[in-house]
């Protein structure tokens, strides 16, 4: 079992990646110098196959939201919304922060988005809480059982 959270809209929302793991191609990662810890040996890849390393000094846990473009079987049981997107994070404190400043910069006023967390893998989920909020009264609570619970908070 897997557990998985999203992001659903009527609306396109803005993608955002403050994780700290950047995208290189083969061909990038071999002109780095140093060249950067790997698993594979560089040279036997071919140079436009891409790769992700983490940088020493990123703090690789912040929020990302991107496209749920393979979405796991049965997910359209459950979300009815045109776009779905993909939630990550360590959801520590600092990437609270960032969702939070997130909806207030890309979520219009009278947009309902809704935030999912499901479990993915066995029979169907057996209680899924439901909860709706103003985008001004979310709390860090409501966040929390993002990680903890099947959920949907929609936001309005």
């Amino acid at each position: 079992m897997s557990r998985f959270t999203f992001i659903a809209s009527n609306c396109e929302l803005a993608e955002i990646d403050l994780s700290g793991i950047v995208k290189l191609t083969i061909k990038e990662l071999k002109g780095m110098n140093p060249r950067p810890e790997s698993f594979w040996n560089l040279d036997e890849l071919p140079d436009d196959c891409e790769g992700l390393i983490i940088p020493d000094d990123a703090d690789a846990g912040g929020l990302q939201i991107s496209g749920c473009t393979n979405p796991p079987d049965g997910l359209e049981e459950y979300i009815k919304k045109k776009y779905i997107y993909w939630l990550g994070g360590e959801f520590d404190l600092r990437c609270k922060r960032q969702l939070k400043e997130y909806l207030q910069n890309n979520i219009k006023k009278g947009t309902f988005i809704e935030f999912w967390s499901l479990w993915f893998g066995n029979d169907k989920m057996d209680q899924i809480i439901h909860r709706e909020c103003k985008f001004s009264d979310i709390s860090s609570f409501d966040f929390e059982m993002l990680w903890k619970t099947d959920c949907c908070i929609t936001l309005y």
